[in-house]
């Protein structure tokens, strides 16, 4: 792949500033879902970004949604609001939440060790790594090296990998764990490669693949219809990824195999989904934050994923980075697979939730998705709508 291609993920402290930084805001958007169309292709015009979408939320309702533009910018086939957009590190939430579900089934505690689910691997395992837990792993503690581009030297020093994505996430977890740290075990390093051995730990213990196992115990229940696009075979009437040039963006064909996510990074770039399944499955983290029991998971264990597991408490949940914005606890994320940008905010003590889509990587799109996320969240939180 080309070194344009997979930033797979924004440092989570980075995305924690990112909602800081003082961007222009467009004009405040109305409530209803015909004028946030119009708003939003305000926004995606003004940064030159081919679509973009957003959708804003309680726990129990939806209170707007908006989308705009074009599926691919070489031609001028509109998006809508069932299409589906890549949700590059967003995706690490989804995987941190299937693991939960293994904790409530008792196949896993947090507090598991890499060493009790890998006993095969447990002498040519580094020291340092056998006592590594679910939690540390999930949180970004476990020294993995970030494995964030694949021109950088940890990606490039990966052996070759051969079978299916379950046996190549094997393959990569064994490889490895054989190897040192890439820094103090219980300092935050944020790390794709972390969600690789996560991926691997939920197949060893179920004896099925990552994808079946959030299809069936996330999708499913929540009634989601995602995919993981750019990954398995790619739909060509879903909205295209581009890059990011200085004149505007080029389309990226998504059967481009140099521009396909490799299967070991799955667990923690690669599913697709459009906003109304997205919230879904964000409502679902609303509802347990504010104290409810949902079909996926307990209150308890959402909250979990939602707390620093380390002392003193840092800025990294469990597929979550944890801030305070405007006043009122956030959990927040941001992703890119290179060529998408997705960014998402939920706050329980306003139980109100934003998601923002666009089919671009780059500054511009990140500009488009953080001024549109900061707006909505202000105005919904100002309106005081429960």
């Amino acid at each position: 792949m080309n070194s344009v291609q997979i930033k797979y993920a924004l440092l989570v402290l980075a995305i924690v500033g990112v909602l800081f930084q003082t961007v222009p805001t467009a004009a405040r958007p109305q409530s209803s879902a015909e004028s946030l169309d119009t708003w939003i292709d305000s926004v995606r015009r003004q940064h030159n970004v081919p679509a973009m979408g957003a959708i804003v939320f309680h726990a129990d309702t939806v209170l707007a949604r908006g989308i705009a533009g074009v599926r691919r910018s070489n031609s001028p086939e509109p998006v809508n609001e069932h299409d589906r957009f890549q949700l590059g590190s967003n995706t690490k939430a989804i995987t941190a939440t299937l693991l939960g579900t293994l904790v409530e089934e008792g196949k896993l505690t947090w507090t598991t060790t890499l060493a009790e689910i890998f006993p095969e691997l447990r002498d040519s395992m580094s020291a340092e790594f056998r006592d590594v837990t679910i939690d540390l792993l999930l949180s970004h503690h476990a020294g993995i090296s970030p494995f964030d581009d694949t021109d950088a030297k940890d990606f490039r020093s990966i052996p070759h990998l051969s079978g299916t994505p379950v046996q190549r996430r094997a393959a990569f977890t064994a490889w490895v764990l054989r190897g040192k740290p890439a820094g103090p075990i219980g300092k935050g390093v944020y790390s794709n490669g972390g969600y690789t051995i996560a991926g691997a730990i939920a197949e060893r213990v179920t004896n099925e693949s990552w994808e079946s196992l959030v299809r069936a115990r996330i999708f499913k229940p929540l009634g989601m219809t995602g995919s993981f696009a750019w990954s398995d075979s790619p739909d060509m009437s879903q909205p295209w990824g581009h890059h990011e040039k200085s004149s505007g963006t080029k389309p990226i064909d998504p059967r481009d195999p140099d521009e396909r996510l490799p299967p070991i990074i799955w667990p923690g770039g690669s599913v697709e989904l459009s906003l109304d399944d997205y919230a879904h499955f964000l409502q679902l983290n609303l509802r347990g934050l504010e104290g409810r029991d949902t079909p996926v998971l307990k209150a308890a264990t959402i909250k979990h994923l939602h707390t620093s597991p380390v002392s003193p408490p840092d800025k990294y949940g469990l597929g979550w980075g944890l801030q305070d914005f405007d006043g009122a606890p956030a959990s927040v994320h941001v992703g890119s697979a290179g060529a998408f940008y997705a960014i998402t905010i939920i706050q329980p003590t306003r139980d109100l939730g934003v998601a923002v889509f666009t089919n671009a990587g780059g500054e511009r799109a990140k500009a488009a998705a953080t001024e549109a996320v900061k707006a909505l969240i202000r105005r919904f939180a100002n309106a005081g709508d429960k």
